[in-house]
């Protein structure tokens, strides 16, 4: 064991052990090494699936922009937040300039609401199943996570939020709510529906909405924001999933609280903005140029899910060791429970040994280790995800 002069911070305690190697990725990097072909299923980057922005377009865009002035204005570029008001008066929802507060990413977006609302010691709500990220957000502000269950219709593989369970997780600790719509992985969404029900409780605790995954939605009843809510809200986004654009680092935050709160919470957090300055003029100055990209984008993504959920649904519908399935009414994921009376973990690791397929386990998500989940990415190349369904498949047999 190394020894240190000096304390590092009581964060990575809190984490858990950063030095211990997960099982799973050490195996598949061994058989990468050793000249093995793994059929990676688990790929969410779209620039690495043939799903990135148009290269030329990028070249054009950047080519023709004045980038010898520097305006370090906290809360964004004007030109900036001034289309991402179009963009939302596109869907119908009420926004000013002045309501928005630009980021280097959702994950900074979050990091910003937490200094706002929280101190050391003090609980946030996330969604069970939900993204594993947050407990890594969360812990390095030296906070706790505090999972409310998502409600499951287990006959037609559905989660959905319940504002009554959520309620039910709140304590004297809870500073802050997190909601992800539509979710990863579970594709559940804030309806207007939810919002109603949320609405009547009265509770004024801050919301924090993520909506990364907004326009990736296929059936059911829609994603939905409130235009005019009782209570602190945070609408969280970016250029991640939006444009198939994850290393521009563009986030921002929306301020839909109400009007009684609205100033007080901009200057904060552009106090806080002020303080980092960390978001690069070159992606601020082209995002007028960049946004009206985003349906063709989208269009793209969106054929390549529902090609590949059909394949999932083909080839996955006469195995009878698949307990259920996931509808997918948005989002990028496709779950199936195996009637298997396995560790997923363990599965996947003998599935990876055995036929070079990667998936992940739902544990990772926080599913029940007491049941069998795996998750796909339905992002990946139609190839791929062919051949490592029929792996998956000839292995179960």
């Amino acid at each position: 064991m190394n020894y240190f002069p000096f304390a590092f911070s009581n964060r990575f305690s809190l984490l858990g052990d950063i030095n211990l190697e997960n099982k799973i990725h050490r195996t598949k990097q061994d058989l990468e090494l050793s000249g093995n072909v793994i059929l990676d299923l688990t790929n969410s980057n779209p620039t690495k699936l043939g799903l990135e922005f148009p290269p030329n377009a990028l070249s054009h865009i950047f080519s023709s922009l004045d980038l010898s002035q520097y305006d370090p204005i906290p809360e964004g570029l004007n030109s900036a937040r001034e289309i991402l008001v179009s963009e939302y008066s596109n869907r119908k929802i009420k926004t000013h300039t002045n309501d928005f507060i630009l980021t280097s990413s959702t994950s900074e977006a979050y990091s910003y609401i937490f200094k706002l609302f929280t101190n050391p010691g003090d609980e946030v709500l996330t969604p069970n199943p939900g993204y594993p990220l947050f407990s890594f957000l969360i812990g390095f502000e030296n906070l706790k996570e505090v999972h409310y269950p998502l409600k499951e219709n287990t006959e037609i593989g559905q989660w959905t939020y319940s504002a009554e369970t959520i309620a039910n997780c709140i304590s004297t600790k809870t500073k802050l709510i997190v909601l992800v719509s539509p979710a990863n992985p579970t594709g559940s969404r804030t309806t207007a529906k939810f919002w109603k029900e949320w609405e009547e409780l009265g509770i004024q605790i801050p919301i924090l909405l993520d909506e990364v995954f907004v326009g990736y939605e296929f059936s059911g009843e829609p994603h939905y924001i409130p235009n005019s809510p009782n209570f602190p809200l945070f609408i969280c986004n970016g250029f991640s999933k939006l444009l198939a654009l994850p290393g521009f680092k563009l986030g921002w935050i929306l301020n839909k609280s109400p009007e009684i709160y609205h100033l007080e919470i901009q200057k904060k957090l552009g106090f806080i903005a002020d303080t980092y300055l960390s978001v690069n003029s070159l992606v601020q100055l082209a995002t007028p140029e960049l946004l009206p990209w985003k349906s063709m984008i989208q269009n793209r993504i969106r054929t390549r899910i529902m090609r590949n959920l059909s394949m999932c649904n083909l080839l996955l519908a006469e195995n009878p060791k698949i307990k259920n399935k996931s509808i997918v009414e948005a989002g990028w994921y496709f779950l199936f429970e195996l009637d298997l009376d396995r560790r997923d973990e363990d599965l996947i690791l003998e599935i990876l040994i055995n036929t070079k397929v990667f998936l992940h386990p739902g544990s990772w998500y926080g599913f029940s280790h007491n049941r069998c989940f795996l998750v796909i990415s339905l992002i990946s190349e139609e190839d791929t995800l062919r051949q490592g369904l029929e792996g998956i498949l000839s292995y179960l047999k």
